[in-house]
């Protein structure tokens, strides 16, 4: 039996149809499109960083740990316990086992310096390169003979007698300055600053740098 153009058409139709649906009942990916899920997010709380907090101390950072001089240093006409007039600041440095650091800038040819892990009230002064003074102005750190910030005039006379003169200093008081008898110290002077009875602070140093109340 022939078959009308109407009924070809009809066949046609139903063929195409059981195609895209395919035998087995599953889609075809080319012709679904994907599923796409919504994901709902939320915004992470913010949060407020703890405010910061500083401390402040009134003693220097590093002034902290055990002291380059202590009660057991001792001053002479030609150093400070084993930092002696002459020395460059690194070999002062190697002998101490501790850093020196300047006071203030330490630019050009004389500046003072001080030892890392103090104490305070102990200062060197560097000229031309090398050491050449030290200034003390704490009761801690007194000469080989015991004199030192504290000791009275008349203690002074008693332990030196002839090898220390006294000169008024302006201002008020006086400067004792003790001049070693040994010739191989001759270059070097102790000087010892009162308020007219009692040391208020002393100073050993080489001549030409001991003199002023300051190194530079």
């Amino acid at each position: 039996m022939a078959t009308t153009p109407v009924f070809r058409s009809s066949i046609v139709a139903i063929a195409l149809v059981a195609a895209a649906c395919g035998g087995d009942g599953e889609a075809s990916v080319g012709t679904v499109p994907p599923t796409s899920v919504a994901v709902e997010t939320s915004a992470a709380p913010t949060t407020t960083a703890a405010p910061t907090t500083t401390t402040t101390t009134t003693e220097a950072p590093d002034l902290v740990g055990t002291p380059a001089f202590d009660a057991s240093s001792s001053v002479s006409t030609v150093g400070i316990d084993r930092v002696q007039f002459g020395m460059t600041v690194a070999r002062a440095e190697s002998a101490l086992a501790a850093s020196l650091v300047p006071v203030g800038a330490a630019n050009g040819e004389c500046y003072q310096i001080r030892p890392e892990g103090g104490p305070v009230g102990v200062e060197l002064t560097v000229t031309a390169g090398t050491i050449e003074r030290v200034d003390v102005t704490t009761d801690l750190i007194t000469t080989r003979s015991g004199a030192g910030v504290g000791s009275t005039e008349d203690e002074l006379f008693a332990l030196f007698g002839d090898r220390l003169t006294s000169t008024p200093r302006a201002g008020g008081g006086n400067d004792l300055v003790f001049t070693p008898a040994d010739a191989n110290d001759a270059a070097f002077r102790v000087i010892f600053s009162t308020d007219g009875t009692t040391t208020t602070s002393f100073r050993s140093g080489r001549v030409g740098v001991i003199e002023g109340a300051t190194g530079c």
